[in-house]
């Protein structure tokens, strides 16, 4: 055993291939509870090494792991070659990440000889809320999120969030290592009481949370279409008559169905929608607030919206618009406001715009183009406040708070997930949604170009979750949200620990090393 754990990636290699195996849609919890433990095994039979090594180790661990849960970007080459750089290239951003976890928890551990149930937990987790912020920000990896496929098991997300549930699962790594390397046997115990204690605790709650549902304060019987356009077809302007005769076709088949509002997926609307602010006769979108008349029926709809000012296009947005009943499209309007890096918005524009911005050929996917949504807040539809999230808006867990704190009683995502292909990322982005409406007690309308679709309610159940590449009509009838969580009201609050926890370990280390 000493020899593996002294090899200089066996362990991180095989911690890696576990963890990857916790974000796999496979019906495996197990692999999120233990993955951290050869990590753990290797750092303690290291400390003696020098800093390059456990950094090298630290690395190889992040590429394992990034480079299995990555995989799914292979599916974008059908739009661009740049995939390939993308893929091997946030593979290894993450892995520098995972790497500096690593070394931190690695020098702390030796300073100061802190159990691994406060400094992985410290490190890690502030190493995921670093990454949530900035230009580049991202949370489809964060481990929380790992566990949204099992929502009776994070019914508990409604107290702590996503950061809580991290939490959860790297503090069974920690005291289950504990239990397994503890030099005596009344520290075995302890750590094993501890495991114990923390899982119980947990599905104590969550059998509480799963047998008392949150009370509704009315429903809302709400349709979905999902008319599943290829990737190529959709950006063909010539197909435009014809995505927009099979969207009115869909819309009529839920509005048979007596959906008392209906909605499009992201950018559904075939053609660029172009505004005159001081020509307000051009804020309209007049076929689509006939069909809205005729129907009787509120449409929530996605279509790119460009402001036009000088007769030059001065914004566009990646927009959400509600036309309600009477045929009238109301001025509260919302838009996608964290954009994708590059293929949506120049990162650190002052840097990088004057290089990228405008630029055509294959260049043009690098080029963004598109501006973030001016506000954050709820649309009125159908008598109620429904907060609508654009594309993979879903993985950040910060924004749908913000909806569900300034009103949202409903909430839901209006997305073209065709770029992914049929790859695992499909069923893992989808599954986010039930830890969202966990988190917030909404239920939740996941609405996919070409799926899957899914109608969730305040408990992380599906009521209605379609297949991929098919054309598909849903209604449901949905529980109306009460008041905010715990999380709702408290916020991202076990980050804030974690980051304490560190500057508090990493305060102790430095005093021990002089």
């Amino acid at each position: 055993m000493t020899a593996l754990a002294r090899h200089p990636y066996k362990l991180p290699v095989l911690a890696g291939v576990l963890l990857a195996f916790g974000y796999f849609t496979l019906g495996l919890v197990v692999p999120s509870l233990i993955a951290l433990v050869p990590l753990c095994a290797w750092i303690d039979a290291n400390l003696d090494r020098p800093w390059r090594f456990l950094r090298n180790g630290g690395f190889v661990f992040g590429m394992a792991w990034n480079l299995l849960i990555l995989h799914w970007m292979r599916a974008m080459l059908q739009s661009s070659f740049l995939a390939v750089f993308a893929y091997l290239g946030l593979a290894a951003i993450f892995a520098a990440g995972s790497a500096a976890v690593v070394l931190v928890v690695a020098w702390t551990r030796k300073r100061t000889g802190w159990s691994f149930a406060v400094l992985l937990p410290a490190a890690w987790l502030s190493l995921e809320w670093v990454l949530a912020h900035g230009d580049l920000r991202m949370t489809a990896q964060h481990l929380g999120q790992s566990a949204a496929t099992y929502p009776f098991l994070v019914q508990f997300a409604d107290l702590v969030g996503p950061y809580g549930v991290g939490l959860a699962l790297l503090l069974s790594n920690a005291f289950l290592y504990g239990a397994w390397s503890a030099d005596t046997r009344s520290r075995r115990r302890r750590a094993a009481a501890a495991w114990i204690a923390l899982i119980g605790v947990v599905l104590a709650y969550d059998a509480w949370a799963w047998t008392h549902p949150p009370r509704p304060t009315g429903t809302l019987k709400v349709g979905l279409v999902q008319p599943n356009v290829p990737l190529l077809e959709k950006m063909d302007a010539a197909t435009d008559a014809a995505q927009q005769r099979q969207l009115f076709d869909l819309t009529r088949r839920a509005a048979a169905l007596h959906a008392d509002v209906i909605l499009w997926p992201e950018t559904a609307w075939p053609k660029p929608f172009y505004h005159w602010p001081d020509r307000p006769q051009t804020y309209a979108l007049g076929e689509v607030q006939q069909l809205a008349r005729e129907l009787g029926v509120t449409l929530v709809v996605g279509a790119e919206y460009g402001i036009v000012r000088n007769d030059r296009p001065r914004a566009y947005y990646n927009a959400v618009f509600v036309v309600h009943p009477d045929g009238q499209l109301d001025d509260t309007w919302s838009a996608k406001v964290y954009l994708v890096p590059f293929v949506e918005a120049v990162p650190f524009k002052l840097l990088l715009g004057p290089i990228l911005s405008g630029r055509g050929g294959w260049m043009h996917w690098l080029a963004g183009g598109f501006s973030p949504g001016p506000r954050i807040g709820p649309l009125p539809v159908a008598g109620t406040a429904m907060g609508v999230s654009v594309c993979y808006e879903e993985l950040y867990f910060d924004l749908q708070r913000r909806l569900r704190n300034a009103g949202a009683r409903i909430q839901a995502v209006i997305t073209n997930d065709a770029w992914f292909g049929t790859t695992f990322f499909q069923t893992y982005q989808a599954n986010t949604d039930r830890l969202r409406a966990i988190e917030n007690r909404t239920s939740f309308v996941r609405v996919a170009n070409s799926g899957i679709s899914a109608f969730i309610d305040p408990l992380g159940r599906d009521l209605a979750w379609t297949d991929l590449n098919v054309e598909d009509v849903r209604v449901a009838e949905l529980p109306l949200a009460g008041p905010p969580t715990v999380y709702d009201r408290i916020g991202d609050l076990p980050a804030w620990l974690a980051v304490a926890g560190l500057a508090a370990a990493s305060i102790a280390a430095w005093r021990r090393s002089g």
